[in-house]
Parts: C-alpha cells; sequence; structure tokens
C-alpha cells in the first residue's frame, strides 16, 4: 500500500507540471468520458484503450510520455564510450603561426638566428608532423617529418582533439544526439516560455524525445519540461533499412544535415558521433560510394579558390580512407568544431572516432552520404575531386 500511495503522488506531481500540449498523448473518446460509470484507471501507463476504467489525469500523462519513450526513472541516452586509447597517435604536430613572413627551414639547427636558410615556406594553414625538438643559442627548432627543421618562433604546438563518438551495443529506441552549443533550457516549446534555469553544454549527450514548432522554429524536447531549439542538437535516428544498394547490411551513413556519422552492421547501429563536413562551397558530395583505399596516415595538401588564398599543408593526417576521389573520411587533429561544417570536402572525424572507424571499415565498404534538408548540392558536375 505504501509503494502504490507513492506511485500516486509521483504520478500527480508529475501531472501538475506537464505544460498544456507539451506531450502529446493518448486522445480519450468521447464515449470513454461519457461513461461516468467507470472509474478512474489507477495512475499507470495505459498503451491501449482500457475497457474497465479510465485512462485520464495523471495515467493520460504517464502513457503520452511512455509513447515517446520518456521513463521514469528517465534512461540515459544508449551508448558506451569506446577505449580512450583510440586518441593515442605515434604523431605530434606543430602549426604555423606566421600570417606574411616566410617560414625558414633549415637541414641542421643553426648556430645563429639570423643564418640563412636553404629554403623557405611560404606562409599559411599548415601544419607539421615533428619528431623532436632541439633548442641552442639560436632558439627552439622542430624536426619535422620531411626532414627539415622548423624555427619555433613561426610554430606553436598543436594539441589533438579529445572528443569521441559512442559504441551502441543495444537496440536504440528513442533519438539522442550531441548538444552543440550552451543552451538555456525552456520549461515548454518556444522562446517566450520561462526558462528552467538548467543549462546544457557543448558535447552533453541527451536523448531527443519529441520536436515541434514554436516561436517560428523547430524546439525539440529532451528530459521533462526540458526544451531546446533543434539547431543546438546534432541528432541521430537510427535507420530502419539500409539506403538502396546495400545488401549485406554494412554502411557508414553520414548526415550532412546533422553532422553526424552512423556505422552500421547487420543492419543494426553500432555506432555514432559527431563529423565535419564540406563548408559551402566545397560541398561534400551526396551519394552511395565505397571505400577504395585506407592509409594509416597521408599527408594533404591542396586550394580551391582561384587566389588559392585556401590553400592548406597537413602532414600526417590520420587514419585516412578514401571514397570519392580525394574526399575521405579522416582524423582532424587542427580543429575540433565537430557537428559543423568545417572541411574542403571530407569528412572529419576527431583521431579517437576515425581510428575506431578505421579499425571497423574494409576496402569497398559502403558510405552513404546524405542530406535531408535537400540543400546540399546532388548533380555530380558541380564536385571537383574534394579535399581534406
Amino acid at each position: 500500500m505504501k509503494r502504490l500511495i507513492i506511485g500516486i503522488t509521483l504520478a500527480i506531481c508529475i501531472f501538475s507540471v506537464i505544460p498544456d500540449g507539451a506531450v502529446q498523448a493518448e486522445e480519450t473518446t468521447a464515449s470513454s468520458v461519457g461513461n461516468s460509470a467507470l472509474p478512474l484507471c489507477l495512475p499507470g501507463i495505459y498503451l491501449s484503450q482500457q475497457q474497465d476504467c479510465l485512462a485520464l489525469g495523471p495515467s493520460q500523462t504517464l502513457s503520452g510520455l511512455a509513447k515517446i519513450g520518456y521513463t521514469f526513472p528517465p534512461k540515459p541516452p544508449v551508448g558506451f564510450n569506446p577505449s580512450a586509447d583510440l586518441a593515442t597517435i605515434p604523431y605530434r604536430y606543430i602549426k604555423v603561426t606566421a600570417d606574411k613572413k616566410p617560414i625558414p627551414l633549415y637541414r641542421t639547427p643553426p648556430e645563429k638566428r639570423d643564418d640563412p636558410a636553404p629554403q623557405y615556406q611560404d606562409p599559411g594553414f599548415k601544419y607539421f608532423s615533428y619528431l623532436n625538438s632541439v633548442e641552442n643559442d639560436a632558439g627552439l627548432f622542430y624536426y619535422t617529418k620531411g626532414g627539415y627543421y622548423v624555427d619555433g618562433e613561426y610554430v606553436a604546438r598543436a594539441a589533438v582533439p579529445a572528443f569521441q563518438g559512442v559504441e551502441i551495443r543495444e537496440p536504440v529506441t528513442t533519438p539522442f544526439g550531441w548538444i552543440l552549443s550552451t543552451a538555456d533550457v525552456q520549461s515548454a516549446p518556444g522562446s517566450n516560455q520561462p526558462l528552467t534555469g538548467k543549462k546544457y553544454y557543448r558535447f552533453n549527450r541527451v536523448n531527443v524525445y519529441q520536436c515541434q514548432d514554436a516561436s517560428g522554429e523547430e524546439w525539440c524536447m529532451i528530459g521533462l519540461n526540458e526544451w531546446v531549439p533543434s539547431r543546438l542538437i546534432a541528432e541521430i535516428t537510427p535507420e530502419k533499412t539500409p539506403p538502396e544498394g546495400v545488401t549485406n547490411g554494412r554502411w557508414v551513413d553520414v548526415n550532412l544535415f546533422e553532422e553526424t556519422l552512423s556505422v552500421y552492421e547487420d543492419n543494426k547501429l553500432v555506432f555514432a558521433t559527431l563529423t565535419s563536413t564540406g563548408l559551402d562551397p566545397f560541398f561534400t558530395q551526396p551519394g552511395l560510394f565505397q571505400i577504395y583505399q585506407k592509409k594509416e596516415s597521408e599527408t594533404m595538401s591542396g586550394a580551391f579558390a582561384a587566389d588559392r588564398s585556401d590553400y592548406y599543408y597537413l602532414e600526417d593526417v590520420p587514419f585516412t580512407m578514401y571514397f570519392d576521389k580525394a574526399r575521405a573520411l579522416h582524423g582532424a587533429y587542427w580543429h575540433s568544431i565537430f557537428g559543423y561544417p568545417r572541411s574542403h570536402g571530407c569528412v572529419n572525424l576527431s583521431i579517437a572516432d576515425s581510428h575506431w572507424l578505421y579499425n571497423w571499415a574494409n576496402v569497398g565498404d559502403w558510405v552513404y552520404v546524405h542530406d535531408p534538408s535537400g540543400q546540399t548540392p546532388t548533380d555530380p558536375a558541380y564536385y571537383s575531386k574534394g579535399g581534406a
């Protein structure tokens, strides 16, 4: 009896704080409402029409929440953190910080700072992979993979982003996703609704129970009386059927609108994470492709603008999997803006995520790139070879 009283009290409290219209509960028929001879059902979850009681009040609210996957206590988003060792790689990086000065490259460390260098490299968006460093009276120098010493005055050490996606080992019944930037939580959908005082932060993982339009944009419920704009969430909704052309139940799904990557094996979601795909106008081409080459590391360089102002040079890009000309799935150590477009057409992943995918993927595996919003060009004539 004590348990029943506690359950009834909890259900009444829950019912009292659910805003009108926040949850689409099962509608009660007019005939059942009019049948005053039937008693109210005990507070609980009723997913079908009851013949001997009326599932109204708290029961109607609880049932509506259950239909969208919300339980008491609420379940955390599915997924397990992969091994942190996946972020360990045998490379160290320095980034060019000089804006205008040419960068001197030496075969041996100079004895004086003003010693002429045998070779210079233009400044720009460039990262070197270095093996070691030495310091003498002339300053600090980094010995790079290319066999040159780079003056430390022109570069700085680069920190590798630590973000990781999740392995999935159970059926996903509720969509989930990552918060992309600090989100103030509203108590109901709409920017004019009261704030709860709660905040979510970048890379927090949340369940997404339902979404609806309010205040001119889409809002999503991520908890009881917790709503945030959908633009602040990169959402994973598992695919129920493979893309047309995939017959072995094994593929990598790249969602350009959500900036997410999902991995399927035996038609089941087994891994999910955030990506950074091509910036406008260097979009990642939608379509169905196959991984045609895997390389543990790769030096990438190129420019697409007519004045070559977007030139980049990146040494030891790790865990590269080419699938569409020069477009590849690979690790990105030069940024952590996962969840937003960032690349010249490749699919950027964190080091740990690219390592996980590299271990899983085989040459010949399918890569399905798509944009549910329809905003990405689909005409193959639009696309060049692509890049990092």
